[in-house]
């Protein structure tokens, strides 16, 4: 198994290194400007049919938030190298995030952030397999690979969102799935920023379950190495 993996790996990095050089050749990168504009040309119109009626003007699309206090966001990645990706998820007003000493609340749209956080499938596929091809790359190499790019990436993704935040608008089912993740134990879920744990945390504090929300607490300290400045904010809301 390991040859035939190495065979596929191979070839893949081959055919990557000749989009490369084609995308070399034919170098007229879309900058921030014309992204927007054709953004707010392709993208907004698409993601607005499945409930993202806001747009921040710039990478982030979102919902209103619903009578549980979720929003449902898609937000464009930018990578290095002429290119860039969707990822997608869940923003809370009541589940905040730790800048230096601080717990910030994301209330506001400007505040929007996708706390329980998702990649596109393709891009999830091409880290899980350390493989150079990502299907769900948009290219930014010039305009008319970026609009093809991108339409293709949004034909084979906004039904799989739709599908997503269909089973994500309530507590409930937001604490059932992030347990489904965690048990899948990952290595996309492990290098996660806002881990798991940290959101169920919150969930069930929600909720009144204090035993469950202190289990989720302990394992978030203990999986994420947390500072103690994190552990004593954490502590006063959970």
């Amino acid at each position: 198994m390991n040859i035939i993996r190495e065979i596929k790996h191979f070839f893949q990095r081959r055919k990557a290194l000749n989009e490369i050089y084609d995308d070399l050749n034919n170098l007229d990168e879309v900058h921030l400007d014309k992204r927007i504009e054709i953004f707010n040309e392709i993208v907004t119109p698409k993601l607005a049919e499945i409930g993202l009626v806001n747009w921040n003007g710039k990478y982030i699309w979102f919902s209103n938030f619903n009578e549980e206090g979720i929003k449902h966001v898609v937000e464009y990645n930018v990578f290095k190298y002429f290119g860039g990706s969707f990822s997608y998820g869940n923003c809370y007003n009541f589940i905040p995030t730790i800048s230096g000493r601080k717990l910030i609340y994301h209330k506001t749209d400007k505040s929007t952030k996708i706390i329980y956080y998702k990649k596109s499938e393709g891009w999830q596929k091409s880290d899980d397999e350390h493989s150079p091809i990502n299907i769900d790359k948009v290219s930014t190499v010039n305009e008319e690979k970026f609009r093809k790019s991108l339409n293709e990436v949004l034909d084979r993704n906004i039904s799989k969102f739709q599908k997503w935040f269909q089973q994500n608008e309530s507590i409930e089912q937001n604490i059932q799935n992030l347990i489904k993740d965690i048990e899948q134990e990952k290595k996309e879920f492990i290098r996660r920023i806002i881990s798991f744990d940290y959101i169920l945390c919150f969930l069930y504090t929600r909720k009144g379950d204090v035993d469950a929300a202190k289990k989720h607490f302990n394992q978030h300290i203990k999986r994420n190495l947390s500072s103690p400045t994190e552990i004593e904010l954490l502590k006063e809301k959970i």
